[in-house]
């Protein structure tokens, strides 16, 4: 008959929903985070205790959800898609923006903002700062002023607050004055030095002096102190 047709299928009904329901709440069992109590608080927001000891609480307006796990640590999200971690025990706040980036606060102050692309930003406590980009370049300034730059080859430019600037690659390092001045190391140990009025010095790699001339605009000898020329 039709009420026993329509029997068995309640009955069918009701077994589908009882064992879907039962295949994630025997998974949330074993892994105990299942939902333990729940309880309305005078200010309309809900407290939800979980069985591993994790809370949930959720603020009467529901723009704000915070777990609090069972070391200490939270995780706050907020309405406008910030999600907030705090970890106790290491003094850390990790913050995830809507926008792709990951802003890490340290205990000693300094702040690590990881960018959407790729980029890495960093502010010390004395203000100095350092950004790396995903091609290996990277630029920093710190709190005197002093500012330096690396390129992608490996190769650095220092610039100094007193007008000073020095290059450092893979075979010489050099510091260069305002006055035109330049002094040179290279990577076997020689040295050279030009001097704003033309004249260069150079020393081998032992520190012994090779040359000390004069040089003229087109590069002639005007001067020759090791050999008494033009003196």
């Amino acid at each position: 008959c039709c009420c026993c047709i329509y029997a068995v299928f309640c009955k069918q009904w009701y077994q589908r929903r009882v064992r879907g329901a039962e295949a994630p709440d025997q998974a949330g069992r074993r892994q105990g985070n299942y939902p333990q109590e729940q309880v309305v608080e005078k200010d309309g927001s809900v407290t939800v205790r979980f069985c591993n000891g994790t809370t949930k609480h959720i603020s009467a307006d529901g723009k704000l959800n915070t777990v609090t796990f069972t070391n200490g640590d939270t995780k706050r999200t907020y309405h406008d898609g910030r999600v907030v971690y705090q970890f106790l025990k290491e003094g850390i706040t990790q913050t995830h923006l809507p926008n792709g980036s990951e802003v890490t606060l340290f205990p000693t102050g300094q702040e690590e903002t990881k960018k959407p692309d790729g980029s890495i930003h960093i502010k010390y406590p004395d203000n100095a700062t350092k950004i790396t980009y995903p091609n290996g370049e990277e630029k920093s300034v710190y709190s005197d002023g002093t500012v330096v730059t690396v390129d992608c080859t490996g190769q650095k430019l220092i610039l100094l607050p007193s007008g000073q600037r020095e290059v450092h690659t893979s075979s010489f390092k050099r510091r260069e004055y305002p006055d035109g001045t330049t002094k040179t190391v290279y990577s076997d140990g020689r040295q050279e030095t030009v001097h704003a009025n033309g004249r260069v010095r150079k020393k081998d790699a032992n520190g012994n002096l090779v040359s000390d001339v004069v040089l003229n605009k087109s590069g002639g000898v005007v001067i020759d102190y090791l050999n008494r020329r033009g003196l």
